[in-house]
């Protein structure tokens, strides 16, 4: 059996949140046995690591990534196909949908629904050609039946196919100051006004335990100026610290350093907007930190035993101090995610929704 992993965002000109899934996909594919070929969109400088990876990957070449992605992915498709063919979004498949005989699964993340109101024709002719439907979370499957009309067995959630059995510890980069014990919060988000850094950084400092942010965005500025507020009113604040973006294993070793990952999106007044599930939780849990989440979109199935504020914007700040004193919820939060994602269960469900 072969697979064809079709995506636009990959390492390394990639380090967001799709990237890291599908990279974490091809290795769950490879390290199971299966043949699997990455498609990703071109990039600078990939040569040498793309050569690394114990998998190949071939990369498409266009433009106007918006508006053509599913052409440039059905080009290169015609002559690299697999037995089974994953989309990372929906936007590409819309080619590929018309090989002859395709099992096609298309995956579903968060803003590629959650800004929907309804289905449009690209995307309903996507539903109509797939064999597997593969939302993040079960908000996104509940959000992708509601827009494609009811109940739907094509639908499985996929679980995240990230590493659950790494040691604790993250290889710092050269470029790192050397490892501490863990203190303060980290929220590894992109600085748009969704993704509730504000709220994180209002939180950190109510408690007074310092922040690290870890992404960029727009709401960067408004964002240092709300921290340097919050910290000439509460001068024995540690303050928050931005880094920017990271790659992923200077992300990652950043969060390891934290007592607790922190992520408390907010959706539009229409509802849409919402966080599909939150992948930083997942990691985070993974290496035995716990989270911190609310009550917005799929971010609850993302904290699993770690702490889900009802309120984030007026949190119960004994809650909070419970849970960073904890010695226990670390390993219940590792234990949590090692249960119920990881590359086994991923490849399990992609077995059984592409027989």
């Amino acid at each position: 059996m072969s697979w064809l992993l079709v995506t636009q965002d990959f390492p390394p000109g990639f380090d967001g949140g799709i990237a890291s899934w599908t990279l974490d996909l091809a290795h769950a594919l490879h390290g199971a046995g299966e043949t699997v070929t990455v498609l990703a969109r071109s990039t600078k400088d990939t040569a040498a690591h793309d050569e690394a990876l114990p998998f190949p990957v071939v990369r498409m070449r266009g433009r106007s990534w918006g508006n053509w992605q599913g052409l440039w992915a059905l080009i290169a498709g015609l002559s690299r196909r697999g037995d089974r063919i994953i989309c990372a979004t929906w936007g590409l498949s819309t080619g590929l949908r018309r090989l002859p005989g395709v099992r096609l699964a298309v995956a579903f993340h968060g803003s590629d629904l959650t800004r929907l109101s309804q289905v449009p024709p690209p995307l309903r002719a996507v539903l109509d050609a797939s064999t597997a439907l593969l939302p993040n979370s079960r908000f996104m499957a509940d959000l992708l039946e509601r827009l494609s009309g009811g109940p739907d067995p094509r639908v499985r959630v996929l679980p995240m196919p990230l590493q659950v059995s790494l040691p604790l510890q993250v290889k710092r980069p050269e470029t790192l100051e050397p490892a501490s014990p863990r203190a303060g919060l980290v929220c590894l988000a992109r600085l748009t006004p969704l993704k509730g850094v504000d709220r994180a950084i209002r939180l950190a400092a109510a408690l007074g335990v310092p922040l690290t942010i870890i992404g960029d965005g727009p709401a960067r500025s408004s964002l240092e100026e709300l921290a340097a507020s919050e910290l000439a009113a509460q001068a024995d604040w540690g303050g928050a610290r931005f880094t920017g973006r990271l790659p992923r294993d200077a992300a990652l070793a950043t969060l390891v350093g934290a007592r607790a990952a922190v992520l408390l999106p907010r959706a539009d007044a229409d509802g849409s907007g919402a966080e599909g599930l939150g992948l930083c939780l997942l990691e985070a849990a993974a290496r035995g930190v716990p989270v911190i989440g609310c009550a917005t979109g799929g971010v609850p199935e993302a904290v699993g035993p770690g702490l889900l504020l009802a309120d984030p914007d007026r949190p119960d700040l004994d809650a909070v101090r419970r849970l960073l004193d904890d010695p226990d919820v670390g390993a219940r939060a590792r234990a949590w995610v090692q249960a119920n994602h990881g590359p086994a269960a991923a490849v399990s469900v992609l077995r059984a929704a592409l027989p």
